[in-house]
């Protein structure tokens, strides 16, 4: 009799892991906007300042997400931003102006980003929409304009994080170009 309760014991004990093992998640990916600091060179800061980057309500959070229609956001599963989206925005533009700038490293410039839209769009693109100013000391704006950026998705990219991420980055830093273009 004690021998049998523990074989029936041993083979539960045994169906539960297979069946835990079955249901189990698969572990978080943070995903950056910035690419590791070995992938580029440390860039000597201006004196230009992104102000944070201001974004709708449903983009400020640690959730990367996905527009799957017209009216609906899908969360991309078993991944997150490992720095919260308008934070990590406001760092990639700051970094990629501090390498990109040639001339005027030494004008005290604040740079406004005011984004209306950022998300990877049904038809395979990311897109940015934003508007943006640069002002001087004086709160004198410098230069401003409208932005939208498309970055296309890979065929088949469906809710790869790292494909987004990488397609999303692209965008703040062409955004940053745009900028120094039409200030600079």
């Amino acid at each position: 009799m004690k021998h049998a309760t523990l074989r029936w014991a041993g083979i539960l004990l045994v169906s539960s892991g297979l069946l835990a093992g079955c249901g189990s998640v698969p572990p978080l990916k943070r995903i950056t906007l910035s690419p590791p600091q070995t992938d580029r060179v440390p860039a000597r800061p201006s004196d230009w300042h992104v102000m944070r980057v201001q974004v709708p309500e449903y983009l400020d959070n640690y959730h990367l997400q996905v527009r799957s229609d017209a009216h609906v956001l899908s969360e991309v599963a078993n991944a997150k931003w490992a720095i919260r989206l308008p934070v990590a925005m406001t760092q990639l533009l700051q970094q990629t102006i501090d390498e990109k700038l040639m001339q005027g490293r030494n004008k005290p410039y604040d740079v406004h980003v005011d984004v209306s839209t950022f998300e990877p769009q049904p038809g395979g693109t990311v897109v940015l929409a934003a508007q943006w100013r640069v002002t001087d000391n004086a709160d004198t704006t410098v230069s401003r304009d409208t932005a939208l950026i498309t970055q296309p998705l890979p065929a088949r990219s469906g809710d790869n994080a790292e494909i987004i991420g990488q397609a999303m980055s692209n965008a703040v830093r062409e955004l940053a170009m745009q900028i120094l273009a039409q200030t600079a």
